[in-house]
């Protein structure tokens, strides 16, 4: 945030303007990684409501906080990253067994169907060179064929993936 973003003379010609510089917070391939795993959530997670409501490429992580005081469902696409919480200002329950999947994602799924339904071509999470996917059975995260009951894709930094010696 920036406490003065441009100051004007009285013609109202700009004498000074601050624009924020963008850069990257993390290599291409943590970023990656952890999208992708995000995506596990709404493909088999707590955000499955979402991949039934559109059919989109969507990531995103449920909360839900003690004694369900708080929800909330931060959920992206790869264009837009949107959260929403659901709670009262003061400590109180939402409701018992109120969890985010049940009231902060419908709201999240809401305005996500207006963004989709505003976009002209689908977009992609685009992989850097250095990820390579395998399909792995869930409950023991080894590589499986692709045609195992139950595998699921997941992405990896090449020489990573389980079984793949790694060099120090």
């Amino acid at each position: 945030p920036f406490m003065v973003q441009r100051v004007l003379d009285r013609d109202g010609l700009a004498l000074e303007e601050t624009r924020p510089q963008s850069r990257d917070a993390l290599l291409a391939y943590p970023a990656f990684l952890i999208a992708n795993l995000m995506q596990g959530v709404v493909q088999r997670g707590t955000g499955q409501r979402a991949r039934f409501a559109l059919d989109w490429p969507l990531g995103g992580k449920t909360g839900t906080v003690d004694e369900y005081t708080d929800a909330w469902f931060v959920g992206f696409d790869p264009d837009i990253t949107l959260g929403v919480w659901v709670g009262y200002d003061e400590k109180r329950t939402l409701g018992d067994r109120e969890q985010a999947s049940a009231v902060a994602l419908p709201i999240w799924i809401d305005f996500m169907e207006a963004h989709v339904a505003r976009q002209e071509a689908r977009p992609s999470f685009v992989p850097p060179d250095n990820i390579v996917f395998h399909s792995v059975t869930p409950e023991t995260g080894q590589i499986a064929p692709p045609w195992a009951r139950g595998a699921i894709q997941e992405a990896f930094i090449a020489g990573t993936e389980p079984g793949a010696a790694i060099r120090h």
